[in-house]
């Protein structure tokens, strides 16, 4: 919930906590996936699935939640745990200073356009941008931001090719700018960590760890959907 509402409405206090409060959780929640007597009595059920006699819906649940222990670490030795528990905070702290690097990219970006910008623009986004222009300090202008509620209709319905380049381009740039939010180092430790994550859980890659309980399963049955498509 702290996630989704800093994601919604945020400031300076409210992100502070929520990079206070994002590893807290992730080790609360490693806690409860970890906990040897609560695993036994859901791997006892699950051992004995087939003779319970449980309708689709039930069965389901079980070999989800099931699932959803082991690829939290439920089946790994001590040692396992503790680095795994390990990984998890450090993902969530780095999810955290991912999102927030984006979105300071994305407040801190503004392109004041004059009337005769706007060609093809309906009223409800010119009176958004006008807003947000007077926010800035610039009444009487118009602002295109990078919030979806702005960038989004102005991409689509501004008749001028080059501003609508300019948008996409800051929009595609964000926490990419070098500086104190640019997410480069996040990227590079985020995926280093999701390679030993998923080494640690026996799967080959990453990429292999999300998609096991998927339709997909596999990262093989997801590029033949996509490339044909790409191609």
């Amino acid at each position: 919930l702290v996630g989704v509402g800093a994601g919604a409405y945020t400031n300076e206090t409210i992100q502070a906590l929520e990079r206070d409060i994002s590893p807290k959780m992730s080790r609360h929640f490693s806690a409860i996936s970890m906990n040897e007597r609560l695993f036994a009595r859901i791997d006892d059920l699950y051992q004995r699935r087939e003779s319970l006699k449980l309708d689709a819906e039930t069965l389901r649940v079980l070999e989800k939640t099931w699932k959803g222990f082991v690829r939290s670490g439920a089946k790994l030795d001590a040692d396992g745990k503790k680095r795994l528990a390990k990984i998890s905070e450090e993902l969530s702290s780095l999810g955290t200073s991912f999102g927030q690097n984006v979105l300071a990219d994305e407040s801190d970006w503004a392109l004041f356009l004059d009337e005769a910008d706007l060609a093809g623009l309906p009223d409800f986004v010119k009176s958004s941008m006008a807003e947000a222009a007077e926010i800035r300090g610039q009444k009487g202008r118009y602002a295109v931001t990078l919030s979806r509620s702005i960038y989004e209709p102005f991409s689509t319905f501004s008749e001028r090719r080059d501003l609508r380049e300019i948008a996409f381009r800051a929009f595609t740039m964000r926490g990419q700018n070098g500086g104190a939010t640019d997410n480069t180092n996040v990227v590079r430790d985020m995926l280093r960590l999701r390679a030993e994550k998923a080494k640690l859980l026996g799967y080959a890659s990453f990429a292999a760890l999300k998609l096991d309980d998927t339709m997909a399963k596999t990262p093989k049955a997801v590029h033949a959907l996509l490339d044909p498509v790409w191609e």
